[in-house]
């Protein structure tokens, strides 16, 4: 059995309830779906009994057409030399997560990044504080529903249609 393997065995049978799916991208690489209110303790058990002893991001990705955000933790155990891709959704009507920096320090500035872009709340965050857009008071700019004020004529139907909900 592959340390991709044995990884993604491991994570199901301890979170056997939780676990939404499972894919060994290729060598090096898996990822691991969870429902939302898991995520914190998968990431302590792929930390704690796994060795994923660095986080190497934090992503944002909105899911538009579903009203669904998808939050990505990047996480590296440098023994095994593996990448898992640790993800959750949640609704946009609510972007509440837990935060992980308890579990990953690093993880600071990626969830204050994507609290600012996307606006994700991550509940326990110690400083979620302005990081790149210190006097912003609109709609965060990665969303699929903000419109770039230099272009006003544009409107959400017409971009949404572009960009295929």
């Amino acid at each position: 059995m592959s340390v991709e393997e044995e990884i993604v065995k491991t994570v199901k049978t301890g979170f056997l309830e939780d676990v939404i799916e499972t894919n060994i991208q290729r060598k090096s690489r898996v990822f691991v779906s969870v429902k939302s209110d898991k995520i914190y303790d998968v990431g302590l058990f792929l930390r704690d009994k796994l060795g994923f002893d660095h986080i190497a991001s934090v992503l944002g990705v909105d899911y538009i057409a579903t009203e669904e955000f998808e939050v990505i933790y990047n996480v590296w155990s440098v023994d095994k030399k593996v990448l898992v891709s640790l993800r959750t959704r949640i609704p946009r009507d609510n972007p509440v997560l837990r935060s992980l920096v308890n579990i990953w320090e690093g993880a600071l500035y990626h969830e204050r990044e994507t609290w600012e872009m996307f606006g994700i709340k991550f509940d326990g965050h110690p400083n979620l504080a302005p990081l790149l857009l210190e006097d912003w008071d609109g709609l965060p700019p990665l969303r699929k529903d903000f419109v770039l004020p230099d272009n006003p004529q544009e409107k959400l139907e017409e971009k949404i249609k572009r960009i295929g909900g």
